[in-house]
């Protein structure tokens, strides 16, 4: 699970911010936590 959400990620900044910098894959999970710790959604688990 999750395995490939930094590369798909890393895909869309290409497309949609090119050569702006890229956050680190720690720093992607750490934002990708706290906007769900903001916004928290229902789960199924």
């Amino acid at each position: 699970m999750g395995d490939n959400h930094y590369r798909r990620y890393l895909d869309l900044r290409a497309r949609t911010h090119p050569g702006e910098p890229v956050p680190t894959e720690a720093e992607y999970w750490r934002m990708r936590h706290a906007a769900t710790e903001a916004n928290p959604q229902s789960r199924c688990c």
